[in-house]
């Protein structure tokens, strides 16, 4: 491999990777070191695996099956390898992008160390996009816990060599309500411990309330307000104290998953040689065209929220462009669609109607239940809801969140339209194809007009 490149890339996944394709099929000589394996968390410890192993349980719960975790564990890490082989290893093979494995850390302006491969240098600029990892949080007795593998995280979870009869699982955002759902289904006992007062405190209200019923029908105990406090190892056990608005609570269990929140991979780097900055939460600094300082730049999971895939890939993409002389263009957030991967899925894009209100200082929004979409009553999946938000002061849609079967791919649309500017009459006019669960949309903006418990299966 070569020693001096026009891009260096620190990371491997969605945003390295994006921004190291554009480089290279541009013409460009480009480098991605990478501690890790190629594709990222995406592809190896989150979207992928976990994504496999709710279709695994899925159909187990069909056939009356009662599948053992590691087994579906071991089959969701086959998966990401498939996925990992061709769409990144095989790939960068063949677009001469040249891969260091090892820890990097940064000499100077130009030059980057990387561990066993001695210095790559740059002539262009730097990418830095090394995602983030699960926070430990500071509990008393967590350490010895983690230390006899009875604590968890999505990396750690796929090398789990047991069954858990029980768990106990710390945070209520998607990561913690989606391991709830997988492992609840997998006949653990699972607690779950969150500290706001709502799961999915980021969604809208509606959207934390279905995704509580959804879990407790499967079992899951849910605690609001609730922290943890101690931990405590016995035997092959964990005993978690945790405080509660009624009081201290002791859950004895076969493990603790943590998805409490993530930090940057950016410890030892030494990114102060070269003038980046770092925000109160510990993320990288960036400009609208994703520019760290002169010559670096930054995507992913290191510039903090949304942490989404696709997102970290159109942020690599935006950074290659951008450093490489491309073009001047700049990240868009405003019509990113994500989705709570439980089933029934929810899913949202643009604002919330609180995001809409602190913004503007007013909103409108519109909610029907999915009781009353035909598909919903065909497919006897009724449960979840349609909520429309839009700018009162033209009609402009800004936000939507579906909850339902196939809500991932139902709201592509409002991301669709929030890019197009539309407005609620444009939804309105438009013909869906009948029955669709995206038909939920057009009932939620009929919604501003009429009582649409009061209508026939065809929309007007």
């Amino acid at each position: 491999m070569a020693s001096s490149y026009d891009l260096v890339v620190l990371g491997g996944g969605a945003a390295g990777f994006s921004a190291a394709t554009v480089a290279a099929e541009n013409g460009f000589k480009v480098a991605i070191v990478s501690k890790g394996p190629l594709g990222g968390t995406c592809v190896n410890y989150g979207c992928v695996p976990t994504k496999r192993m709710l279709k695994l349980l899925a159909k187990a719960k069909l056939k009356g099956e009662e599948p053992r975790l590691p087994e579906v564990l071991r089959d969701a890490v086959r998966v990401s390898g498939e996925v990992r082989k061709e769409k990144y290893e095989e790939l960068a093979e063949s677009l001469g992008i040249d891969v260091y494995r090892g820890v990097a850390r940064v000499r100077g302006k130009g030059e980057v160390e990387v561990e066993g491969s001695g210095v790559v240098r740059y002539r262009r600029a730097l990418i830095i996009a090394l995602g983030a990892s699960t926070v430990v949080p500071s509990v008393k007795g967590i350490d010895e816990a983690l230390e006899k593998g009875l604590v968890y995280t999505n990396e750690t979870i796929l090398d789990l060599e047991f069954h858990p009869d029980s768990a106990v699982i710390v945070g209520g955002g998607p990561q913690g309500v989606e391991f709830s759902q997988i492992m609840a289904r997998a006949g653990v006992s699972v607690t779950l411990v969150n500290r706001r007062r709502r799961l999915l405190p980021r969604e809208e209200p509606e959207a934390g309330l279905f995704a509580e019923e959804v879990l407790r029908e499967d079992g899951v105990e849910v605690l609001h307000r609730a922290s943890l406090e101690e931990v405590k190892v016995e035997g092959d056990m964990v005993k978690a104290k945790i405080a509660t608005p009624d009081g201290g609570k002791t859950v004895e269990a076969s493990m603790i998953f943590l998805a409490t929140g993530r930090r940057p991979r950016l410890e030892g780097l030494g990114l102060e040689k070269l003038g980046v900055k770092i925000d109160e939460k510990g993320f990288v600094k960036v400009d609208s065209n994703l520019k760290a300082a002169e010559g670096v730049y930054a995507a992913g999971d290191v510039i903090g929220e949304p942490m989404l895939e696709p997102v970290a890939a159109r942020e690599g993409y935006v950074a290659a462009v951008n450093a490489l002389g491309l073009g001047r263009i700049e990240m868009d957030y405003e019509h990113i669609p994500k989705a709570v991967f439980i089933e029934p899925e929810i899913a949202r894009a643009g604002l919330t109607e609180r995001e809409l209100a602190e913004r503007i200082k007013m909103c409108a929004c519109r909610t029907v239940p999915l009781s009353l979409v035909p598909r919903a009553l065909i497919e006897g999946e009724t449960r979840g809801f349609a909520k429309l938000v839009i700018d009162p002061r033209d009609k402009r849609i800004v936000g939507a969140t579906i909850a339902g079967p196939r809500a991932a791919e139902a709201i592509q649309e409002v991301s669709v339209m929030i890019r197009a500017g539309w407005t609620l009459d444009d939804l309105i006019d438009t013909v869906h194809i009948f029955p669709t669960i995206n038909e939920a949309l057009k009932y939620a903006a009929l919604a501003f007009y009429r009582d649409v418990s009061k209508m026939p299966c065809c929309l007007l």
